[in-house]
């Protein structure tokens, strides 16, 4: 006889941490693609926020972009979003959009013009935040446009609700990173976003690869980990660090491998879905930068899958970061099929693993769990609890009484924190078949 339980299983402890963020930058040109990616495909209970790519400045400092213009799959996108409580954030600028942002940024009444113009956008279309991706158009930077954008990051904080996120998308390496002034405006920002791909490319003298996790020379130049060290040399908290994950990769005419010469005329950037149709490539997987890469004839690929994805989901984890940024959410949809990418990194940041052994009954030093009810493990005190998802959006709130029970079988399945004055618990809530 079979039949359905709800089951709590309880994943760790965790003392004053936020639950890991999984978002995914979505492109406004998604549904001009092949296959179409437009908003009602997003696998939104698998992220925590989705980033609307792009808005940017005019001259004057109004605003364009496909969604200034119609709105609509924006306003699509955020309904459907948040009836999976998950956020959605306008990311402004993108690679090729910013030539706007140093003269109104440096200009007191542009700025100003802008702003007002950002936050009527946001409250109008019931945004969760910005994300600001200002990329300068070459290095070295102006000392004048590094001094602007720290007085737009500073006004836009100022200016935001305070409910409201602000977050920015930065380089990875000291090259280009070293022309962003974060000390100066860190504490402006929920969380900084690291660009950890690009890492390789035509520009490169041999063909590597895009996104490795850890360094090996000569196949990397550069790494998520080497970015979290460089970072927190200078000084920016674990709990704000996101690292950026690519479903896209590069596609190296006349190289045979990592590490190998190459036509720098024939380099093609690949998405995740490319990459997975296409029968010529034989895959490998790099044992130590923990990245795939594929070789056919006379050709090279460098990309992530779904077993780098759960590396770097697990790196993230272990070192306690604020979690994961996906460039780009289409680049891994294949129709017909579950996005694979997003998949892996989700389950490995919220769900089982096996290296996890789950019990449906566990216990904390101030709650426990059986046959679906919650109770208190004090004899001594009552004590206030929320069970929030896990972008912080408050589901359910009770009180713990001594001696005293609360079911949560009526909440869907899901993964959650309970929250109390003693901790946080991370939650999975699920419904499980037992013979």
């Amino acid at each position: 006889m079979k039949f359905l339980t709800t089951i709590v299983f309880i994943f760790a402890f965790i003392a004053n941490a936020e639950p890991a963020k999984l978002m995914g930058y979505y492109p406004d040109w998604g549904k001009w693609m092949t296959p179409k990616y437009t908003v009602d495909k997003i696998p939104y209970e698998k992220l925590t926020h989705i980033l609307w790519s792009f808005v940017s400045p005019n001259a004057d400092g109004s605003l364009r972009g496909d969604a200034v213009d119609s709105p609509t799959d924006l306003d699509s996108m955020v309904s459907l979003a948040h009836k999976a409580n998950t956020k959605v954030i306008l990311s402004l600028g993108g690679a090729g959009l910013c030539e706007n942002f140093a003269a109104v940024s440096a200009s007191e009444s542009l700025r100003a013009i802008f702003i007002n113009n950002l936050i009527s956008f946001v409250n109008a279309h019931h945004l969760d935040g910005l994300d600001l991706d200002w990329e300068y158009s070459s290095v070295p930077v102006p000392a004048a446009d590094t001094s602007a954008y720290t007085k737009l990051v500073h006004d836009l904080r100022a200016a935001l609700p305070k409910d409201k996120s602000l977050s920015a998308a930065v380089p990875c390496s000291p090259y280009y990173g070293k022309y962003f002034s974060v000390e100066g405006f860190i504490d402006d920002l929920d969380w900084i976003g690291f660009m950890t791909y690009d890492i390789t490319g035509s520009w490169d003298d041999l063909a590597r690869f895009n996104s490795p996790l850890y360094p090996n020379p000569p196949n990397t130049t550069w790494s998520w980990e080497e970015t979290a060290t460089y970072w927190s040399g200078r000084n920016i908290d674990v709990s704000k660090m996101v690292f950026g994950f690519a479903s896209f990769g590069f596609d190296f005419g006349a190289a045979t491998g990592p590490a190998s010469s190459f036509n720098s005329n024939d380099v093609t950037y690949t998405s995740f879905a490319e990459v997975s149709k296409n029968p010529s490539w034989i895959i490998y997987f790099d044992s130590i930068a923990k990245v795939p890469y594929g070789i056919s004839e006379n050709r090279f690929v460098t990309f992530d899958n779904p077993e780098s994805a759960a590396a770097k989901a697990e790196f993230v984890k272990e070192n306690h970061y604020a979690g994961i940024m996906i460039w780009e959410i289409s680049l891994d949809y294949i129709e017909n099929e579950p996005q694979k990418n997003i998949e892996a990194l989700a389950s490995s940041l919220f769900g089982t693993s096996n290296a996890m052994i789950m019990q449906p009954i566990e216990k904390t030093p101030w709650l426990s769990y059986k046959n679906g009810l919650f109770m208190t493990n004090s004899n001594k005190h009552d004590f206030e609890v929320q069970i929030k998802t896990v972008n912080g959006k408050t589901i359910e709130s009770f009180t713990l009484k001594t001696g005293k029970s609360v079911s949560l079988k009526k909440i869907p399945a899901g993964n959650y924190i309970a929250v109390s004055k003693y901790g946080r618990l991370n939650l999975s809530i699920g419904t499980q078949i037992f013979e």
